[in-house]
């Protein structure tokens, strides 16, 4: 079978950024727009913008005072302490990295040096001078997550859910974020409180769960703001003038570092920009908006499985609200639905006379709000990376599989690896009114503003080799479309009266084969894989080996896969490695990609 010219996830560990001529200043952070854009035939017009840029044109301003006490609070004065000792922290740009740290032993009994006031359960790293310098997150190093007060730990504790936390934050605001105050052993937490002669708090700084940040240009409040926007509602958040406190301790708790009348109003700000996330508004008279059960925001990544089965469901909500595309997008009475999108998926406020005007929506593209929307929605929390762009979330996909981050659901891939299923999203280029922008997957996170879009997958016919997707502001309003799939049910890039390529897949993965390539029958290594999936699993092994690294381990390999001897170039590697995903619950394809290696790390290093 001869399958449509593919490009390799490898290409994307190779793919050149902007040569310095063609970079704006900045570049990473800089968008740069071509005018009246258009869908991939799907009549989206405008610029499409990221959320920052999205977010200077627009402000919230719901605001609806509530007081309270926070008991937890860490100790202002202790936290303005640690952000003056450290002085200029770290801030270097970083890029996405498959750092495995190793766990350590240290004094983790009550109020020894290491312990961990919180009971996480998180585990103490080996975080010395050689592994500092690497690389957690495409921003951020072990070295910014470990110190405290300009001091670093040589042993430590990081939360997962923080990095991702402090990521998302930078990739929404598209500017470097400050650390001054990472992880902070107890003994040091007790003898930086005692220099100011108050009492140790049990800091979520001890348990690995904590960060104090700043961002040139933002008050603490703001920051704040947009920590929730970013990482949802359910964080704490500590208020300073020109940094703020964050963690992740898994519920909404939140405090100021004034006093008096400046805290209070600290305090109700930042419960009024909360109580604006993920709430509708009322129906307006002869609207036909209609207020929907919404998933639980969250930080936790949710349940997969109905987590899938909810992203179709509201998608296909929403085409029906819409009427399939018999109601557009400036009519009055779809504009508290817009206002809702806008709020509840990106946190942004926009008015009614914007969203009427035709020419406000043309330079404003929604279809990434809805999407985000929808994602909201069905309970993805802070597992999506919300935006006006489909760009980052899209990005945001492609580091979870370059990384094997198996606690995220989202992972992106190019369009001919993988089938999708109901719920997954289907990503092409967009024409900009002068031909497509030429976005592949191994250039959709280098900087450069491409336009994209994206629509939820809500059936497979495979036998018919369709499937339908939903998507937002096509020809202006929601409805459905219909996509070639190929017999294997894998998109065909190049449709049929398309201008533009499908270059992504944003999988929900459940661990489990997708139906199109779920093998049945007996186990025997002939019947794994036909000779066209064979061909195409030497060639992924050939190039993963060496840009995985795996090769390094071939030996320990091919022991797992119980076929001693052989080499990624072989028919028999293939199979076997095949059989072994399918008894892993990976999908048999043969290849030892990102997904797949990860799952054999976990084995080879036990």
């Amino acid at each position: 079978m001869t399958r449509p010219q593919s490009w390799d996830w490898t290409e994307s560990l190779t793919a050149d950024p902007p040569s310095s001529a063609q970079q704006p200043p900045n570049w990473v952070a800089q968008e740069v727009f071509r005018p009246a854009e258009q869908g991939a035939g799907n009549g989206e017009s405008g610029p499409e913008m990221s959320l920052a840029e999205f977010t200077a044109e627009v402000r919230d301003d719901t605001f609806a005072p509530e007081i309270s006490d926070e008991a937890e609070a860490e100790s202002g004065e202790v936290e303005l302490a640690e952000w003056e000792l450290a002085g200029n922290p770290v801030q270097d740009e970083a890029f996405p990295s498959g750092l495995i740290l190793i766990p350590t032993t240290g004094a983790t009994a009550k109020e020894a040096e290491h312990w961990d006031p919180n009971v996480t359960g998180l585990p103490l790293y080996a975080t010395g001078p050689t592994v500092r310098p690497q690389k957690l997150a495409p921003n951020f190093t072990v070295g910014e997550l470990v110190s405290s007060g300009g001091a670093a730990a040589d042993v430590a504790r990081i939360s997962p859910a923080l990095v991702r936390c402090l990521q998302a934050l930078r990739d929404r605001l598209g500017k470097p974020v400050t650390i001054s105050s990472g992880y902070r052993s107890w003994a040091r937490n007790v003898a930086v409180y005692h220099a100011r002669g108050a009492t140790p708090t049990r800091s979520r700084h001890c348990s690995g769960q904590a960060a104090d940040i700043s961002v040139a240009g933002m008050s603490g409040l703001d920051l704040a703001k947009a920590a929730l926007d970013a990482c949802g509602r359910d964080i704490a958040v500590g208020i300073g003038v020109t940094y703020a406190h964050m963690d992740v301790r898994g519920r909404w708790a939140r405090w100021s570092y004034a006093s008096g009348d400046a805290a209070k109003r600290d305090i109700a700000a930042i419960d009024a920009h909360r109580a604006g996330l993920g709430t509708t508004p009322p129906p307006t008279a002869g609207s036909p908006y209609v207020p929907v059960p919404r998933g639980a925001p969250g930080v936790g990544v949710p349940s997969v499985g109905p987590l899938r089965a909810r992203i179709a469901q509201f998608a296909e909500q929403e085409r029906t609200r819409w009427g399939n595309g018999a109601r557009v997008e400036t009519e009055s009475a779809m504009t508290s639905t817009l206002q809702d999108y806008y709020r509840t998926g990106v946190g942004s406020t926009v008015t009614a006379s914007d969203l009427q005007s035709s020419s406000w929506q043309s330079g404003h593209p929604w279809s990434a709000v809805f999407i985000s929307w929808v994602m909201r929605q069905a309970g993805a929390g802070s597992a999506f990376a919300y935006s006006t762009a489909h760009r980052e979330y899209v990005s945001a996909a492609k580091r979870n599989a370059e990384t094997g981050n198996t606690a995220n659901p989202f992972w992106a891939y190019p369009v001919e690896k993988i089938a999708p299923e109901v719920g997954d999203l289907v990503c092409a280029d967009r024409d900009g009114g002068s031909g497509c922008g030429g976005v592949t997957y191994a250039t959709v996170d280098n900087g450069t503003a491409w336009s994209t879009h994206c629509d939820v997958v809500t059936a497979v016919d495979r036998a018919g080799r369709k499937l339908t997707a939903v998507g937002g502001n096509v020809s202006d309003s929601v409805k459905a479309k219909t996509i070639a799939i190929d017999a294997q049910g894998f998109v065909v890039p190049q449709q049929s009266g398309q201008t533009c390529r499908y270059f992504a897949i944003v999988k929900v993965r459940e661990g489990t084969p997708s139906a199109p390539q779920q093998e049945s029958g007996p186990a025997a290594p002939a019947s794994v894989l036909d000779p066209d999936a064979t061909a195409r699993a030497i060639r992924l092994n050939t190039s993963y080996a060496t840009a995985l690294r795996w090769s390094e381990h071939l030996a320990a390999i091919t022991r797992l896969i119980a076929s001693p001897g052989s080499t990624p170039a072989d028919v028999t590697f293939a199979h076997s490695v095949a059989q072994w995903q399918r008894a892993r619950g990976l999908t048999p394809d043969g290849v030892i990609g990102p997904d797949s290696w990860n799952e054999m790390v976990k084995v080879i290093n036990r």
